[in-house]
């Protein structure tokens, strides 16, 4: 699989989206950054050399891209960290991620929208895997304090689906209907930073 990824990977140094289902299928940014850490835990060993080749033109690739959306900025500063491009560059993206957060302490995935646990979960480990924002920080506990606020009694968040219906709708055995893919997903990043950023008390 790992030889298969690198043989999909552009010139450039890019991964294209094959899909246009949003949020999880939806730009270019979020495969390259998944495609490079996929190949930096996988590649084998016997060929390390070729495959850091291919890792570094990912990682140069996301340097020139122009994130729009939070999740661009999200795995932008998630690439940034997993190749350790420098401080200097994980910060700018760190301040340029932090900028987008709402009075509420959360963040939307478009301007247009309001912020919900995808968006918000996906910002905050961005922010606490890069290395960029300490679990501490008041940014990041505004974004916990939005997460406890919005989690449900069953311990989900719900989400609402903005991707365009391509197959029967199926039950998977999570909550919340037509919208329980996306609200899967945003459960697994809320989860992943409230782990980070929850005071425990003994």
């Amino acid at each position: 699989m790992a030889r298969f990824l690198k043989g999909q990977q552009l010139p450039t140094g890019q991964w294209r989206a094959l899909a246009h289902r949003p949020p999880l299928e939806s730009n270019d940014i979020q495969v390259t950054a998944a495609a490079m850490r996929s190949l930096q835990v996988y590649a084998p060993k016997a060929a390390r050399v070729e495959y850091q080749a291919a890792i570094d033109r990912a990682a140069t690739w996301l340097q020139q891209a122009k994130p729009i959306v939070t999740e661009e900025r999200a795995f932008q500063l998630l690439g940034f960290g997993w190749a350790h491009v420098g401080k200097s560059v994980i910060d700018r993206a760190a301040r340029a991620l932090v900028a987008e957060q709402r009075t509420d302490g959360g963040w939307a995935q478009i301007p247009t929208l309001e912020s919900d646990a995808y968006a918000t979960g996906q910002a905050l480990v961005a922010l606490a895997e890069s290395g960029a924002v300490a679990a501490g920080d008041p940014a990041y506990q505004r974004g916990v304090d939005f997460l406890r606020r919005t989690q449900l009694a069953d311990g989900s968040w719900h989400v609402r689906t903005r991707a365009i219906p391509i197959q029967p709708h199926f039950e998977s055995g999570f909550p919340h209907g037509r919208d329980q893919f996306i609200s899967a997903a945003a459960t697994n990043w809320a989860a992943m930073a409230l782990a980070r950023g929850v005071k425990r008390t003994s």
